[in-house]
């Protein structure tokens, strides 16, 4: 059976557009020749599961790292899992001979250029060498807000969204055939005029600003 993990490093958990992400691509799997199993980084912090998840990712086929996009790098809470799991393999050396799993990567970020996480996915191809891991490639997405809103709207036969869904569909016949399909990194986003993007984004947050007007003006220090 093939074996793949989806890890998702949001800081949102499971209310987020990674979750949304990793629930496209698992819908695309065969279910019958693949294994899925789903790990949640904020969870695994903070139950103190993060060992029991490490010994399952080093029987995996394929791993694949689902984040958002933090200061053109990779969430803090992320990194922490991620050198733990490093500083795992080291200490539990591998027993038997094995392949590595292959490792992959889906970020998406707030710009709606995907061409944005180009150097979050460069750091995750130098992780997966670091580990001993044999990196395969990444797909980097922009206006990720707008992917968590509209996730129904990522199929075949939309226009606006086709890059997205194909880019999706590619990863997951690699990770079910396990044979190369995708060559390099996919970078892709909406197919939307940046004046269209910037207005929708500016409404989106104008009217989060105002349906949250108390927590905007809570006073988040005290006076000393």
């Amino acid at each position: 059976m093939n074996k793949v993990c989806f890890v998702n490093g949001s800081p949102r958990g499971k209310n987020s557009a990674s979750k949304r992400l990793i629930d496209k691509v698992v819908e695309m799997l065969d279910k019958q020749t693949t294994q899925v199993h789903e790990i949640c980084v904020m969870e695994s912090l903070k139950h103190n599961t993060a060992e029991k998840d490490f010994a399952l990712m080093r029987t995996m086929n394929s791993i694949i790292f689902v984040f958002p996009l933090y200061i053109d790098a990779i969430p803090s809470s992320l990194l922490e899992y991620m050198y733990a799991f490093d500083e795992y393999l080291t200490s539990h050396p591998q027993t038997t001979e094995c392949l590595p799993p292959r490792v992959y990567s889906i970020i998406n970020n707030g710009f709606l250029e995907g061409t944005q996480n180009i150097n979050a996915l460069q750091i995750m191809a130098h992780y997966a060498k670091r580990i001993g891991y044999r990196w395969r490639f990444g797909i980097g997405i922009g206006a990720g807000e707008y992917i968590k809103q509209n996730m129904d709207a990522i199929t075949m036969n939309n226009g606006l969204n086709r890059n997205i869904f194909n880019a999706l569909v590619k990863l997951a016949t690699e990770l079910e055939s396990q044979e190369i399909i995708q060559h390099s990194n996919i970078m892709t986003n909406p197919s939307m005029p940046k004046f269209l993007y910037m207005f929708l984004a500016n409404r989106y947050w104008t009217g989060q600003s105002k349906s949250s007007r108390k927590s905007l003006c809570k006073k988040v220090w005290t006076e000393s």
